[in-house]
């Protein structure tokens, strides 16, 4: 998949609109709201909250070409990962993150993220892959993270932790939503993968908190639960919130603050400030809501 496509898609913030008038987020240049939430696996602490984050961490997936990764012989695979560069179109050329970026010594493995809600079936947003012969070029990853503040990122991973797209159950990209609902070549087995809770009647409330768990820019897994973090409004199908987001978080599961699943992480403003050699991470105030859910109650139908 064009990684540079799904950006585009990704900070298209038309496709919000039902026609009547202009998008519930606006464009501009946005994408950490307050303080930056954002956290590794190896920094959550032993508190009932981060022992929540990190089992539902491990039921999300990184999502990449297929081709990206090696079968090694030995029961593991190698995934093909990159330094953390960027560009500010596809025409420029690719920066590396200016002096003081969080993150800026990590390497990326993909391009969108998802996460299990049936034995063998992932959910991620439908700008993620057009139709079932690109999903069934897509590799889904379970435990692509960083154990420690000088690890870059996994590359090596058990037989368990990979898997390939094998059926599109269900997908729409338009303004009644953004969702893909797909099954995997087999039942998960990666370790700690359970599908996750998802909102099964109502709305979450304005004012009620939010969090979301993926992988921002194609880096490893990042959670993002902020105390000042929540639902801005509601614009049926979606849910406007001021979560701390990259475009690779397209798929991400957003969750309210007991881990239930309120909906798909798909679309944001755009992510960074370029300069002729570097990028930087823009900030906003948590005030502005500057990025798009699509609701449970669009897609939960789909589920198995």
């Amino acid at each position: 998949m064009d990684s540079d496509r799904i950006r585009q898609i990704y900070h298209d913030l038309g496709i919000l609109s039902d026609g009547t008038g202009a998008p519930p987020i606006q464009p501009g240049d946005s994408v950490v709201s307050g303080e930056d939430d954002r956290r590794d696996v190896f920094q959550l602490e032993d508190t009932d909250e981060d022992k929540l984050y990190s089992k539902l961490t491990r039921s999300t997936v990184i999502l990449t070409d297929a081709s990206q990764l090696t079968e090694n012989g030995d029961g593991t695979w190698t995934l093909a990962v990159q330094p953390f560069r960027q560009r500010e179109s596809m025409f420029s050329p690719s920066v590396p993150p200016c002096s003081g970026e969080a993150f800026a010594h990590q390497h990326t493995g993909g391009w969108c993220s998802g996460f299990l809600v049936g034995e063998d079936v992932v959910v991620t947003a439908g700008h993620c892959g057009d139709d079932e012969a690109a999903f069934k070029e897509t590799a889904f990853v379970f435990g692509f993270q960083c154990g420690s503040d000088i690890d870059p990122g996994t590359t090596s991973f058990d037989a368990n932790q990979v898997y390939f797209g094998k059926e599109l159950i269900a997908r729409d990209l338009s303004s009644t939503g953004d969702f893909a609902v797909v099954r995997l070549d087999r039942m998960v087995e990666a370790p700690g993968a359970e599908p996750l809770p998802v909102r099964v009647s109502g709305n979450p409330t304005a004012g009620s908190r939010l969090g979301v768990i993926g992988y921002p820019s194609g880096l490893p897994v990042k959670i993002a639960f902020g105390d000042a973090t929540i639902l801005i409004r509601d614009e049926d199908p979606w849910l406007i919130s001021n979560l701390d987001t990259y475009g690779g978080n397209s798929g991400s599961p957003v969750f309210n603050q007991f881990g239930e699943v309120e909906g798909i992480l798909v679309r944001g403003a755009t992510d960074y400030v370029f300069t002729a050699a570097c990028f930087r991470t823009n900030f906003i105030t948590n005030a502005a809501g500057s990025e798009a859910v699509t609701k449970a109650s669009v897609w939960r139908n789909h589920l198995p």
